[in-house]
């Protein structure tokens, strides 16, 4: 028996919900790799976003030369899922301490491939582990050096160079290149910040070890980082659900002029009802992100201006001035759209993903990678 009512309006839809508003979801994906084959930049989109194997699949399609994951569990996952095929790999750009998580990581690449999942690493501690434990297994783990712009990672330069003549002379492991993730900053900083990664680069060259991958680039950076002489990939992950003004990502002000449709929403039910200055939803912090402001409300497919939304755990209070119209115009049992300031962390509180595609659902998407933050 379908438990979800496939074919049926998003009325009949029990709330709250994660929506993806599928023509705006594809439009999306088709502006990224446009931009990409026009100016010649690899796309490894960043699956910590969205979190489900649908959505990687249709990446990949699209022309995406692998995945970047933030944690070990959302790599085993998806590559449990079936995700790769061909020559596509994962990248996980959050470095391993854990002795048993290393082991983890060099048994999927035992089982699935020799260089199916790649890891960043940024000392020479976690390098000699990941060698031993290769190297008891008979195989090679590839890797990267990230490279600190603010986080974990090593000082670009010297410091850097010097991991990565002590990575090639480590005989279970492969080098690879760097990651330099410069964050959703602005194009002066990303600028700055894509020149010590490049430069970095180019000194590792200079003491003769091949740099295949230079990798970087935020959804709000795309069009700097991705045209930056030097820099081969790009790890966008947002922008499948919009980012700025248009949509959602990390808050509503764009960053570089960058603009992608909104495809993602909450969609949630009226229960309260009875004051003239508020109407009071069933979606809460418990299945909305407000880590970069309050969701934006969207009745009938137009943002309503309102006075904001108050987030508790189950109920989501959306505001207005006494003797408001619109108010008004409010119904008990009526079904609104609270689109997320912040997706990653939205998509990561839901177990499934309702696609729309003119106004009725089409599919249901797992989370795949729900919980797996180890």
């Amino acid at each position: 028996m379908n438990m979800y009512p496939i074919g049926k309006s998003i009325q009949e839809i029990k709330t709250p919900a994660l929506l993806l508003d599928l023509d705006k979801f594809h439009w999306n994906i088709k502006k990224m790799f446009k931009f990409a084959k026009q100016v010649g930049i690899n796309v490894r989109p960043h699956a910590k976003t969205f979190k489900s194997a649908a959505i990687c699949n249709k990446l990949l399609e699209a022309g995406a030369i692998g995945l970047m994951t933030q944690k070990l569990g959302e790599a085993e996952a998806l590559l449990n899922a079936g995700v790769l095929y061909g020559d596509k790999n994962i990248l996980i750009s959050q470095e391993l301490a854990d002795p048993g998580k290393i082991e983890r990581l060099v048994g999927m690449n035992v089982a699935m491939g020799e260089s199916k999942v790649l890891v960043a690493i940024d000392n020479v501690a976690a390098a000699e582990l990941l060698s031993k434990a290769a190297l008891r297994w008979g195989i090679k783990q590839h890797v990267i050096i990230e490279l600190s712009h603010g986080r974990c990672g090593t000082i670009p330069g010297k410091p850097s160079v010097d991991l990565a003549k002590k990575i090639v002379n480590l005989k279970g492991l492969k080098f690879r290149g760097l990651y330099g993730y410069e964050g959703p900053v602005n194009m002066k900083l990303a600028l700055q910040r894509n020149k010590l990664t490049v430069d970095t680069a180019n000194m590792i060259r200079d003491v003769g070890i091949d740099v295949e991958i230079v990798s970087a680039g935020s959804t709000g950076t795309y069009t700097v980082t991705g045209t930056y002489s030097g820099i081969t990939e790009i790890e966008p992950g947002s922008f499948v659900f919009g980012v700025g003004p248009e949509g959602s990502g990390y808050g509503f002000k764009t960053v570089n002029d960058v603009h992608f449709k909104s495809s993602l929403s909450v969609l949630t039910q009226i229960i309260g009802c009875n004051f003239s200055d508020r109407v009071i939803t069933d979606a809460g912090l418990k299945v909305m992100s407000s880590g970069f402001g309050s969701p934006l409300v969207r009745m009938d497919g137009e943002i309503i201006d309102c006075d904001g939304v108050s987030l508790s755990e189950e109920h989501g209070t959306v505001l207005f001035k006494e003797r408001s119209v619109l108010r008004k115009k409010l119904k008990w049992g009526q079904k609104l759209e609270f689109i997320p300031s912040h997706c990653c962390t939205c998509v990561s509180l839901h177990d499934n993903l309702f696609v729309i595609k003119d106004k009725k659902l089409a599919a249901v998407w797992p989370i795949t990678t729900r919980g797996k933050y180890y």
